[in-house]
C-alpha cells in the first residue's frame, strides 16, 4: 500500500445510491437530494430543493416524521411519502443531525417488502382458517411444550388450552411424558 492519500468525491458517492439521500436545513427545507428521488418517487431535485420536508409526508404520518433537533441526534422510523403520481410509498428513514444543525437523511423504499409481508399474512390466515375447519383436532407444539395454533376441533375435544402446556391440556399431566 502506498502512502498516497486518495481524495473522494462525496457528491459522486451521494449520487450513486439507489436509496433516497437528502440534506435538510435547520428550517426543515431540502437543501440537496440525490437522483434516487426521481427514480423512487418521481420528484426531480428542482421540485424538492427549497421545499419543506413535511410537504410529502402522508398526513397521518406527520406526527412521527419530526426532524431531529439536537446535535448528533439519530432517529429512525417508517412513514409514507407522496409519489409524484399521487400514490404513496413506504420509506424507512434514518436521520442524523450534524454539529452545524444540518440534517442528513437516508430513506429506503420498503413498499414492496411490506406488500410481501401482507401477502404472507393473508396466506397464513387462509391456511389457519382451513385448518380450523378440519374434523380432526390439530395443534402446533413449540419446543417449550406450549400449545401454539390449535383448531376448533381441538377446543371441542380438550377445551381452551390458553396458558397450558400440551401435556396439561391433552392428558392432564403435570410434566411432559418421558422420552422413549
Amino acid at each position: 500500500m502506498s502512502g498516497k492519500i486518495t481524495v473522494f468525491d462525496l457528491e459522486d458517492f451521494f449520487n450513486l445510491s439507489s436509496d433516497l439521500f437528502c440534506i435538510i436545513g435547520q428550517d426543515g427545507f431540502y437543501q440537496q437530494v440525490n437522483p434516487a428521488w426521481e427514480q423512487v418517487l418521481g420528484w426531480k431535485a428542482e421540485n424538492l430543493i427549497g421545499h419543506p420536508w413535511l410537504g410529502l409526508v402522508h398526513p397521518e404520518d406527520i406526527t412521527i416524521s419530526h426532524l431531529p433537533t439536537e446535535p448528533q441526534q439519530q432517529l429512525h422510523w417508517d412513514s409514507r411519502y407522496l409519489h409524484k403520481d399521487g400514490s404513496y410509498r413506504w420509506l424507512c428513514w434514518s436521520l442524523s443531525t450534524s454539529q452545524k444543525g444540518l440534517i442528513y437523511a437516508v430513506g429506503k423504499d420498503i413498499s414492496q417488502q411490506l406488500r410481501r409481508i401482507e401477502a404472507l399474512q393473508t396466506e397464513r390466515k387462509s391456511l389457519y382458517n382451513l385448518l380450523n375447519q378440519l374434523p380432526a383436532f390439530l395443534y402446533l407444539q413449540p419446543k417449550d411444550y406450549g400449545v401454539g395454533f390449535y383448531n376448533q376441533r381441538f377446543r371441542e375435544v380438550f377445551g381452551d388450552p390458553t396458558g397450558k402446556r400440551c401435556y396439561e391440556a391433552i392428558a392432564g399431566l403435570k410434566q411432559p411424558c418421558p422420552e422413549a
